[in-house]
Formats: C-alpha cells, structure tokens, sequence
C-alpha cells in the first residue's frame, strides 16, 4: 500500500512542477529591465523608443524588436559585458557606463603597456648600436696606434667612410705627438683646422723628412718594437 501511494504522488508532482517551470517568464532580464524603466514588460516600437542610445526607427528594415528585446537580455545577463547585435556601443555606454570606463582604462592600460614596450626595444636598439660604433671606434684607435706619419693617410682614408673627421680628430692628436716630424702639425692643431685638411698637409712633411728620422719613427710603432726586441 505504501508503494501504491508514493506512485499516485509521482505525477501530480511532475505536472506541479511544470506548471512552475511554465510560469517563469521568457527573457526574465529584459522583462524586468522594461518594467522598472517604463512600466510595460513588452517590447514595442514605443517602448523601444525609450530606451537609452537605442533610437529606434519603426519599420526598421536591418533588425526587428524581437532581436532588439533577445540582444538586451544578453546584455543584461551579462551586466554589459556583450553587446550583440543589433545593439550598438550607445546602449552599451547607455546602461552599462562602468563597463565601457573599464574597458576605456583597459584599453589605455594596454596601450601604455605596448608603448612602454616599444620604448625598451627601441632604447636597447639605440644602445646596441651605440655599444657597436664605440666598439668600432676603439677599433680604429687601435688601428691607428699600429701607423707611422708614412701609413697613417691610408688610416684615415679606411676609417673616414665609418666616422666624420670629428670622431676620429682626438685620437689622432694624441698619436700625432709621438713623432718629432710631425710636431709643425701643431699649428692646425691651434688653429681648429679639419682633419682632411692635417691629411693633406701630411705626405708633404713626410717627404721632406729625413730618412734617418723615419727610419726611428717607423720603430715607434708597437709591432716594430716588438719585432726589434725579438731581433735583440
């Protein structure tokens, strides 16, 4: 008997059930959103009217209400965060301010983030080159230490197409004074002339050097000393 009676119960709880289940609104979201905002929970070309950043025009031919009140419960369901079709950006920024400024500051926060980026990369890029053309530069001063009066044209002519005469200026003042045949130089020195213009001057004071003087000059050169200390 008490089989029978739990059996009897079965389905008029089902069909109670159901009957709750088919009270519950469709769109339960737009339904309520509709009535706080104008009193009706149906949507209709008045009531469209009404609604924030919609402007709804009657007869619209790209969109009818029943896919305007479907996209409004999705973005209510959502608190904003969707925004389908045929609903634009208005309604969102409309209802839902807070998520568009999120998404404004998300937005500007990435930008930032992406140019901050950029800027690394191209101050690494920058110092990267800067490292290289130092490292260039300390090659032609090495070059040069290796130069007597005789070669040191053939220097400039190499190093001249990698640096302007004023990167290279110093450290062919401070070679120049190890060679007593190149001490008239000085004057152009003084004088602030440019470095082409020392080269010219230069192959004029070798010729008229003596060959005795060149001879030492050209063991002043590291490689030759070393040489010479090998010899000895």
């Amino acid at each position: 008997m008490v089989a029978s009676n739990s059996t009897a119960k079965t389905p008029r709880s089902k069909k109670s059930a159901a009957k709750r289940g088919a009270r519950l609104p469709a769109m339960p979201y737009v339904r309520t959103f509709l009535r706080v905002l104008t009193g009706s929970g149906r949507l209709n070309a008045t009531v469209a009217r009404q609604i924030p950043g919609l402007n709804w025009v009657p007869k619209n031919r790209h969109s009818n209400l029943k896919q305007v009140e479907e996209a409004l419960e999705i973005m209510i369901a959502t608190g904003g965060e969707a925004c389908p079709l045929p609903l634009t950006p208005d309604v969102q920024a409309e209802l839902f301010p807070e998520v568009m400024h999120t998404r404004t500051d998300r937005r500007l926060h990435r930008a930032k983030i992406s140019t901050t980026r950029q800027l690394r990369r191209e101050a690494r890029e920058v110092d990267q080159q800067c490292r290289l053309r130092r490292n260039l530069l300390a090659q032609a001063e090495l070059d040069l230490n290796f130069q007597s009066p005789e070669t040191v044209c053939t220097w400039y002519t190499r190093w001249s197409d990698e640096f302007d005469a004023g990167e290279l200026t110093s450290a062919f003042w401070r070679w120049q004074t190890r060679f007593a045949s190149l001490k008239e130089l000085e004057w152009l020195r003084l004088s602030g002339e440019p470095l082409y213009v020392v080269m010219y001057e230069i192959p004029f004071i070798v010729r008229e050097t003596a060959e005795h003087i060149r001879a030492a000059e050209r063991w002043l050169v590291p490689n030759k000393l070393k040489h010479h200390r090998g010899e000895a």
